[in-house]
């Protein structure tokens, strides 16, 4: 059985290599070819010096796929984050519920009282941006609103295209994992890092709780 020195060490390690088992959005190949196959489509129609009514048609329900298409890369890159992010909060903390972090503001609060604050974190305004328009997505008629229209690919415009969502994809896309990288790093911190400030901390909340005998016991566990 190994002792608690080197499952600490195993499970430092794990963390501070979490980033390095993050898959590849495997979504984004196919999307991507199936894109560039709608955008052909739509270039031979447009081409045509002759257009009938069901080229027409037709143009029109293949720039309504590319929208629905591009829509879909949004949701499935905020869910590919979210599956990440519980499960390093799940691996790091194991006493916590996965349940429980069902809303964002959970989410928020549960690191807040870890000492790790949002803001602090990389790509975190990227992340917001992208929870948001995954939210409009699946729950407003109207892409663009007040959660949405700061988002700078969106800005003064009334209405958005299949190709704002996928500049706005091209932005973000990198942000999900450095967000993760970084959250690693902060979780890393509150578990396996103790300065003098902390320790005298822990040491007064157990006086406060332990009798002298108690904590020479406690002592002699930790030796």
């Amino acid at each position: 059985m190994r002792s608690f020195s080197e499952r600490r060490e195993i499970n430092k390690l794990g963390l501070e290599t979490f980033f390095l088992n993050l898959e590849n959005n495997h979504y984004d190949y196919n999307i991507n070819n199936l894109v560039i196959d709608l955008e052909n489509k739509i270039k031979t129609l447009e081409e045509k010096e002759i257009k009938n009514h069901d080229d027409e048609i037709e143009i029109i329900f293949l720039y309504k796929e590319l929208f629905a298409i591009s829509e879909m890369k949004i949701i499935y890159a905020y869910k590919h984050f979210e599956i990440h992010l519980k499960f390093l909060i799940k691996a790091s903390y194991p006493d916590t519920k996965e349940s429980s972090f069902f809303k964002w503001e959970s989410v928020v609060d549960f690191l807040k009282s870890k000492n790790i604050k949002l803001s602090e974190i990389s790509n975190h305004k990227e992340i917001e941006e992208l929870r948001n328009l995954n939210n409009s997505i699946k729950h407003s008629r109207n892409l663009i609103n007040n959660k949405t229209k700061n988002i700078e690919e969106f800005t003064n415009k009334k209405e958005i295209d299949y190709k704002d969502l996928l500049i706005f994809y091209k932005r973000i896309e990198k942000a999900s994992s450095d967000f993760i990288f970084s959250l690693a790093k902060h979780i890393e911190k509150d578990l396996y890092h103790f300065d003098d400030k902390r320790i005298e901390s822990i040491a007064q909340k157990i006086l406060l709780r332990m009798d002298d005998k108690t904590v020479q016991k406690l002592i002699q566990k930790l030796k």
